[in-house]
């Protein structure tokens, strides 16, 4: 594969969880509020994406629309994680 064609692996969502992923070299792009996912859209499903992955909590309270746009998505894959807070938590469970 030459250097130019390679895709992007897009961490998505809350800043805990975007910060761990940064660790890894993933690029990501903090969206606390799932709501607010339309405002990163177009950069999230760019040609050079291969890979967005979420925290399973903050993916289902995306809206409708665009979820059902992710969870139909070949390219980029959607891929969700198991939330590391549950909602009014300090710790990491």
């Amino acid at each position: 594969m030459e250097i130019g064609n390679e895709k992007e692996v897009i961490a998505l969502g809350r800043e805990i969880f975007t910060d761990l992923w940064r660790l890894f070299g993933f690029k990501i792009i903090v969206c606390d509020d799932p709501n607010d996912v339309h405002k990163h859209w177009k950069e999230i499903n760019s040609q050079d994406v291969a890979v967005i992955i979420t925290e399973e909590n903050w993916f289902f309270k995306m809206p409708l629309r665009l979820r059902l746009l992710a969870e139909r998505s070949i390219s980029p894959a959607w891929v969700k994680f198991p939330t590391l807070l549950h909602e009014g938590e300090d710790m990491l469970v």
